[in-house]
């Protein structure tokens, strides 16, 4: 018998619950915590480290997001061009070892092990990449010889200082839809993730007179060879290169593994209400995702190519220009039936993202379903409030005083597992063990352990019974010991819980437990 500790020991969650009725915190809450790669910024905390030290940092994350009852973990595995895993397409990270192309020593895979870690804690793991950007610098000599750019040099161009794809090259989108097609073929991941960098951000200079103005990106060539001849305008154009990648990627994740989720993570104004009075937002932000970085998000989601979307609402409440309650209600609008996460900017302060989350919350869990942390170094750091000295840490405890299952998507999966079987109570107070043997179905991902006291029906729609979370490994047998097994009569219920979330019918046992023995009744 293979014996497993609860990975989220004295779980309480509340039943889904009906919009503005928000006086608990819902079973069904996203909260995920961003792990950035890039530079160094999370993970790994510096180029060159150990493969113990790796490790380390990586658990020391995941617990201190465990503590604060988040359940995903959003890592960037692909930061440039590269990759943290053992890839037949792309080098090893420039990021991992110091010298990109240049494998771990001793050889070992990060991103297997991130995940099964991920999962022992019950949290979901997504995997996040960037589509476009290779370098955030234009010194080419660092480049792998495996590196794309030094097989396929016109898939890429140079533009603020900075190394991308063009998007416009039929080559890039074909190239990056094989990388996600390996991923997520080699790996048990839960979500492929993109955040906001589609084509970049605008760059500006100044001419021989002083006047700014905006660079064009340089992607005359592309244009002249695959744009201009079917499009009359080149942003529809550019728009339509972003369109048929994400719709490519949806396809090849479907295909490959259909319970994979596919997120992205825009800019926080899809367009100003100035430039579009119909669907425009009430904002004067400087940046729009649908002219700026041709990300038309509002078409991926009404096509269905994705199946979340996390807008990056980094402002404070009240501010004028791009003031967070206006954006929250204009993303709840045009969500289009997929799940909205609120990305939200730690570095803001405790008092504000308590705020910005209760804001949310009050508006009900059938218009939003969670929230995103950026970046998961505030929770792990504890970061404090400038203003009121307050951190962050207790100010999640707080807010999130319950665990809360990743939310389900209608339009995936809905089978419940096959339910448990053989349930078996025994030992002693205090140490009470609960067996059962798994029924296997290809669905089946983790177990609920609910514990009822005297007279409680079994209600598993009550999550405040909720003990622990168990994930499933092939196991012929599973246990969870319960070490606050006081005397007294109680009911143990288990139920096996699917990738989307949905719970099979319970099986339970009532036992009186006494210093001596387990008694079932």
């Amino acid at each position: 018998m293979k014996i497993f500790r609860p990975i989220l020991a004295a779980i309480a969650l509340c039943a889904a619950v009906s919009a503005g009725a928000q006086d608990k915190p819902s079973k069904y809450e996203m909260r995920a915590g961003w792990m950035a790669s890039v530079a160094n910024i999370n993970w790994p905390a510096k180029k060159g480290l150990t493969q113990e030290e790796l490790k380390k940092g990586f658990i020391t994350y995941l617990d201190s997001l465990a503590a604060v009852n988040a359940n995903a973990v959003i890592m960037q595995v692909r930061p440039t061009g590269d990759a943290f895993y053992p890839s037949s397409i792309e080098p090893w990270s420039i990021y991992l070892t110091g010298v990109q192309g240049q494998a771990p020593e001793p050889l070992w895979d990060p991103i297997a092990f991130m995940i099964e870690e991920a999962h022992k804690r019950g949290m979901e793991f997504h995997a996040w990449m960037n589509p476009y950007r290779i370098a955030q610098s234009a010194d080419t000599s660092r480049f792998a010889a495996t590196h794309a750019i030094r097989q396929h040099p016109e898939w890429f161009v140079t533009y603020g200082g900075q190394m991308y794809f063009d998007p416009g090259h039929p080559g890039s989108a074909k190239y990056t839809n094989e990388v996600v097609r390996e991923f997520v073929s080699r790996y048990d991941v839960d979500g492929i993730h993109f955040d906001d960098y589609f084509y970049p951000y605008k760059v500006t200079d100044k001419d021989e007179n002083g006047k700014t103005y905006v660079v064009d990106f340089p992607d005359t060539l592309t244009w002249e060879q695959f744009g201009k001849p079917f499009f009359k305008d080149k942003d529809a154009w550019r728009r339509n290169n972003v369109n048929q990648l994400i719709r490519m990627l949806s396809q090849t994740i479907r295909e490959t593994k259909p319970w994979v989720k596919f997120g992205i993570s825009p800019f926080g104004v899809w367009r100003n209400k100035s430039t579009d009075p119909v669907r425009g937002s009430d904002t004067q932000a400087g940046v729009q995702n649908y002219d700026d970085l041709y990300a038309d998000i509002l078409l991926w989601s009404e096509k269905g190519w994705i199946d979340y979307v996390t807008p990056q609402l980094y402002w404070k409440i009240g501010k004028k220009i791009v003031d967070y309650p206006i954006l929250l209600d204009w993303w709840i609008k045009y969500s289009n039936g997929r799940h909205l996460y609120i990305g939200h900017s730690m570095g803001n302060g405790a008092d504000e993202i308590e705020r910005q989350i209760e804001m949310l919350r009050a508006k009900g869990y059938d218009q939003v379903q969670g929230s995103f942390y950026w970046n998961a170094a505030s929770v792990l750091r504890n970061a404090k409030d400038r203003e009121s000295n307050r951190e962050m840490n207790p100010m999640l405890r707080s807010l999130n005083t319950t665990v809360a299952l990743v939310p389900p998507m209608p339009w995936l999966d809905m089978t419940a597992p096959q339910a448990a079987a053989d349930l078996k109570v025994s030992g002693s107070a205090p140490i009470v063990e609960v067996s059962w043997k798994p029924t296997y179905s290809d669905n089946l991902m983790y177990f609920l352990v609910y514990k009822f006291e005297k007279g409680q029906p079994v209600d598993v729609s009550d999550p405040s019974a909720i003990v622990a979370k168990l994930h499933y490994e092939n196991d012929e047998t599973m246990s969870y010991y319960d070490k606050q097994g006081r005397k007294g009569d109680f009911t143990y219920a288990v139920t096996a819980v699917s990738r989307n979330n949905i719970e099979s019918p319970a099986v339970s046992q009532a036992v009186k437990v006494t210093k001596t023995a387990v008694k079932t009744k």
